[in-house]
């Protein structure tokens, strides 16, 4: 009975050491913060200390002498054409988010809005950071995830904007044809021979974009659908898309040859690189070998 004790008594032992062994890692990067002070602005503040809705020691401040700014040297160049939609987006609603500089008054995040800012005469917005350096600049900016086109989806899509509806199509239109987003938003814009898709997509992120004609769309987006069932990639290319809609017009075009005649002569497009190209491309497939050459199509015959 003793020796049975005994037994029991190592059993219990050995699973306690092996429960012992069984713990969350110290690295979880998940864990809740360790240490009893914490960094914010450059400062370290006690954690013990603070309060619920409290104010640290900094203020939001604003100038306008844009002279005691500095730009780093080692940081990025400031995008011209990035300024340019800042400068519109501040002169409508204001400098929404404040720039953040060092001790030594460097930006260390914000150069476009306060180069927009100062182009536009007004006051900046600044907080100050501590002690802060070009590391913490790229840190800054290789952690942010910038928005993709369909967070700006889901967000105008909401009751909030006051444009959802517009985008709600959007939505929809996606989820019924397998297009690529450039070549259904490119669709939906109407007109899409004429328009570029830049402008389109501009009004897209900035919650403005209208769909022109949906039916128009829809239709344009089935006569890809059957060409993306034996040639995806090709439709997966916008300038393809542009020139089978614009060799679509011509003059006795027929739909019913061109979904033969590209199936057949999908090599015709391997060389294509500018939009010129991918026009004479879709021609030269469409004509290539037809036995009725009175039913061939021409471009310069009809203007295009």
């Amino acid at each position: 009975r003793k020796n049975m004790n005994k037994k029991r008594n190592r059993n219990r032992k050995s699973k306690r050491k092996f429960t012992a062994t069984v713990s969350k890692p110290k690295n979880d990067i998940f864990s809740k913060w360790q240490g009893n002070t914490i960094p914010m602005l450059g400062y370290n503040y006690k954690i013990d200390k603070l309060k619920n809705d409290s104010k640290i020691n900094t203020d939001v401040l604003y100038t306008q002498d844009y002279s005691k700014f500095k730009l780093m040297e080692d940081n990025r160049d400031v995008d011209d054409s990035h300024v340019a939609e800042l400068v519109v987006s501040i002169r409508k609603r204001g400098q929404l988010q404040p720039i953040i500089i060092n001790e030594k008054n460097e930006i260390i995040d914000g150069q476009r809005r306060f180069t927009s800012c100062k182009i536009l005469g007004i006051p900046v917005m600044y907080l100050v950071s501590y002690k802060t350096t070009i590391k913490d600049v790229l840190l800054i900016n290789t952690s942010q995830k910038s928005w993709n086109r369909h967070d700006y989806l889901k967000a105008y899509s909401h009751n909030n904007h006051w444009n959802h509806a517009e985008y709600r199509k959007i939505s929809t239109f996606l989820k019924t044809y397998s297009l690529k987003f450039d070549i259904a938003l490119f669709l939906l814009y109407g007109q899409p021979i004429q328009h570029s898709a830049g402008k389109g997509l501009k009004d897209f992120k900035m919650g403005d974009f209208k769909v022109e004609n949906l039916e128009g769309a829809q239709r344009h987006a089935n006569q890809l659908m059957k060409i993306k069932a034996f040639a995806p990639n090709l439709v997966d290319i916008g300038k393809f898309c542009k020139a089978f809609l614009k060799v679509s017009l011509i003059d006795d075009f027929s739909y019913v040859v061109a979904y033969k005649q590209l199936e057949k002569n999908t090599k015709k497009f391997d060389k294509c690189q500018n939009q010129e190209d991918w026009d004479e491309a879709m021609v030269k497939a469409y004509n290539f070998d037809l036995k009725r050459p009175n039913k061939r199509i021409s471009i310069k015959k009809d203007g295009f």
